[in-house]
Parts: structure tokens; sequence; C-alpha cells
């Protein structure tokens, strides 16, 4: 495989990236030895999308896939998802009343980044973005486990992190950090506006240079002797509430939110 190229691993990321617009993927490598329904109508659908399929056997295959469970099918990706600098200053230009973005600041296991990016596209959420050169990234393992939310978000690497919260603070979203030592439950906190919410690494939370731009931080309430959540389960949780909050205040105005 190509350096330039990742590999989407497994039938339901692949066919997601099929069903895309623009199709995501520019190749399929399938097992040879694989003749049943589910890999005839996945190959009958990349072709129909104008997608290259090539036969391999499982060694080849994973040697693409490495470390993920394949399925006998591998996407390949001219390149990573993410978009880059340009289009985030493009995309900041349209930011409006009810923008929600979370923002993973350096996560380091490849399966809580693909779950948080299936939890930001359940919720809504209209961009993610992630220091590049901080954290796993968008590896084929994230995203296997993110499936077909890749391709309902914006997703941002990008570096000069101190820059891009200033940016963002400046296109008027609240910068608000999760954090067990949080000044405000999470509960009582107005999570509702232009908000990009924050997620920190597994092992120390989110980092000091992010802390400093933060409008606020907040800590979700746990019963006594957990004082903390799986990175994943947490975004989940400040997400939705942001979700819920933004709903009751348009049933309350007699509106619709969109995110």
């Amino acid at each position: 495989m190509d350096t330039k190229s990742l590999a989407l691993c497994g039938f339901h990321p692949v066919e997601a990236a099929l069903k895309a617009h623009p199709v995501g993927i520019s190749e399929i490598v399938h097992d040879g030895g694989r003749k049943d329904q589910r890999i005839s109508q996945l190959l009958s659908l990349a072709r129909a999308r104008g997608v290259h399929v090539r036969r391999g056997d499982r060694d080849a295959l994973s040697r693409l896939a490495g470390t993920v469970r394949h399925q006998g099918v591998v996407g390949l990706l001219p390149r990573a998802p993410a978009l880059g600098l340009s289009d985030f200053n493009a995309w900041l230009t349209g930011i409006g009343p009810n923008t929600l973005v979370l923002l993973l600041d350096g996560l380091e296991d490849p399966r809580n980044v693909g779950a948080c990016l299936r939890t930001a596209a359940a919720a809504g959420v209209e961009a993610v973005i992630m220091p590049a050169t901080v954290g796993a990234g968008l590896t084929p393992a994230a995203m296997r486990v993110a499936e077909g939310a890749i391709h309902q978000l914006k997703l941002f690497e990008l570096g000069s992190w101190t820059r891009v919260l200033e940016k963002l603070k400046a296109a008027g979203i609240w910068i608000i950090g999760t954090a067990a030592d949080g000044e405000s439950a999470l509960y009582d906190f107005d999570l509702s506006g232009p908000l990009g919410l924050v997620v920190g690494a597994e092992s120390n939370g989110v980092r000091k240079v992010t802390r400093k731009h933060c409008d606020g931080l907040v800590r979700i309430p746990t019963a006594p002797g957990l004082s903390s959540l799986n990175v994943s389960v947490a975004a989940g949780v400040v997400l939705f509430e942001s979700v819920r909050q933004r709903r009751l205040l348009s049933a309350d105005s007699g509106g619709a939110v969109s995110s």
C-alpha cells in the first residue's frame, strides 16, 4: 500500500465509503477465496460506483490491515480523510448559532478515537478537530470503529494547536473542557450556542496548552469512588447533554435547533 493511503477494514466501513458522495475509497482488495453473497453484493456495489476491485490472499489483506480485523475486505483511501488548515479557515466563515464541535485533545487509543467519532456523528456534531502531531489520529483501527461516521463529519487534523483554539474563539465558539476537577458540574452548565467540547487523553486528560484557552471546565458527576469515565463514554455524555439542552431551548422558543 502506498504510504499516503490508509486501509478501511471490514464490511461496514467499506460499504459506507462506497455509498458516500463522493465515493470515499479508490480501490478494494478482497479475499479471493470468499464466494458468499455478502462479498458478492459489496463487490457489485464497488464496480457500480467505479471503484477498482482487486483479488488478494489472506496474507496480503493482513499486511494492509495490520492488527485490524478485515473480514476479507479492505478499502484503500487515497489519503487520510482529515482536512487541513485551508479547509478549516473556510469552514470557520460558516459558523452558526448552533454549531457544535468536538475536540479530541491527543487521544492515545485509536479505538477511543473511532468511538468518539461515531458518537459525534450520532449527536449531530458538525466537525471534529484533532492536533496533527499528538495522539493516535485517524488510523485504520480508528476508522473501523467509527464505521460510516467519518463520512458524516468534517474531520480536521491541524498543527499550531494554540492558533487553532484562538481561531475558534475568534469565530465565536466557546471552548469547554472536560476534567475531573472542573469547577462546574456538567448539568449546571449552559451548553447551548456555538460550542467546542474538549475531551483529553486517556492518561492525563485535557492538556495544559488546551486548558489555558478553555472558557470553562466541566466535570461529569459520578458515584463516589468513580472519579473518571472512559474518554469515549465521557464524550457521549457531554455531547448528548448539549443536545438535550439545545432541544429544550428550541422547545421553549417554539423553534427548531439544528447543528
